[in-house]
């Protein structure tokens, strides 16, 4: 018993550390492109929103430069690689629709939760805010975004240099947000599963591996089939980051990982 007290106690005295890390943008300067952040498409600055230091996606160039994908992907593809990846390189016209940034210093995570703070600032054609996750050498990725066109959430994928979508919130349930005020986007990753929530509600739930279902103009296009598509494969294993859309501008900040 007397062994037992002192192992119970030992135990006691290790401190539990968590897996839980916040984004520090504190040391980030305003006008700058982000350090903890590696934008690999699109305009991404840090910018002040009052007292806070924000990440902001910049849409408003995007029109301009849509159909010339530049040297940032080049660029941030040897920075993550160490190599001009070859697939990336073939994907660049399509990808260059979606803003990403990816967030240095997490190599692989592919279980727990991802969450992220966003307010919608500005955009004509989208106005989009959102997670990216299981990012892949080749530029491959998934994404939970909000759209505050649509009021929606939803699960995207990228795959061959074409993005589709996954899953779509209920219609019939909006989500209209405030813009002058800040919302949480959060995704829980466990295995398979994955679960998008909005301010805390549940809003989306979707199973990496489930045939796809047939949409309002007909079959499944052969890319959402798992067995041809190895990113809807469980399980999730990749970078992560920001995501966006063409001339979207929102904040980010409070940028969250736990993982399990």
């Amino acid at each position: 018993m007397k062994v037992l007290l002192v192992a119970a106690a030992a135990f006691l005295a290790i401190p539990l550390l968590s897996a839980e890390k916040k984004i520090d943008l504190s040391k980030e300067t305003p006008g700058k492109t982000p350090k903890t952040f590696l934008p690999m498409v699109g305009t991404w600055v840090v910018a002040a929103d009052g007292a806070d230091k924000v990440i902001m996606v910049d849409g408003r160039p995007w029109v301009a430069s849509k159909d010339n994908p530049t040297k940032l992907l080049l660029q941030s593809a040897r920075k993550l690689y160490g190599t001009a990846n070859e697939e990336l390189m073939d994907n660049a016209k399509q990808f260059a629709y979606f803003p990403v940034a990816v967030l240095n210093g997490v190599d692989n995570f592919a279980n727990g939760t991802l969450s992220v703070k966003f307010k919608t600032v500005g955009g004509d054609a989208d106005r989009c805010s959102g997670i990216l996750f299981n990012v892949k050498p080749n530029g491959d990725w998934l994404s939970v975004r909000y759209n505050d066109t649509e009021n929606n959430i939803a699960f995207w994928e990228f795959h061959n240099g074409i993005r589709r979508p996954l899953k779509f919130s209920d219609r019939a349930k909006p989500f209209p947000l405030d813009r002058a005020a800040w919302h949480e986007l959060k995704l829980t990753i466990d295995g398979a599963n994955l679960r998008a929530y909005l301010n805390g509600a549940l809003a989306l739930e979707y199973t990496l591996g489930s045939e796809p279902q047939p949409g309002r103009k007909g079959p499944p296009h052969a890319d959402l089939y798992p067995k041809n598509n190895p990113v809807l494969r469980p399980p999730v294993a990749g970078k992560i980051g920001l995501w966006s859309k063409t001339d979207s501008t929102s904040y980010f900040k409070d940028y969250t990982v736990d993982a399990h």
